[in-house]
């Protein structure tokens, strides 16, 4: 029967990722072979960690979506109802008229 990936790394049920991460790191150079620990015991702690990584999540933000990934989407037409409209009239005034009224209000 395999102990509890908690347990292992004596941590409470509603430990964050952060704090698995920090009690891992901190088993794993006592326990490590190189710095005269035990195989079986890093091999306990670093299989626990494997398996708690999966479990809890990360506490930063999704990335970005790429914008070359939403180029090869395909586009979806949201639109819900329209109806063909008049062609807008050009506006045609001269430079003098144009002139004189902003002259007019600036005045005010």
């Amino acid at each position: 029967m395999q102990e509890d990936p908690r347990a292992v790394l004596g941590l409470p049920l509603d430990a964050t990722r952060d704090e698995a991460q920090r009690a891992f790191r901190r088993l794993a150079k006592q326990t490590h072979p190189d710095a005269g620990g035990d195989p079986a015991a890093f091999r306990a702690v670093a299989d626990a960690w494997a398996e708690l990584g999966t479990l809890l999540p990360h506490g930063r933000r999704p990335p970005a979506p790429s914008p070359h990934a939403a180029a090869y989407r395909l586009a979806v037409s949201r639109v819900v109802w329209a109806e063909a409209r008049p062609a807008p009239q050009p506006v045609r005034t001269d430079f003098a008229s144009l002139l004189q009224s902003e002259m007019a209000r600036l005045a005010a």
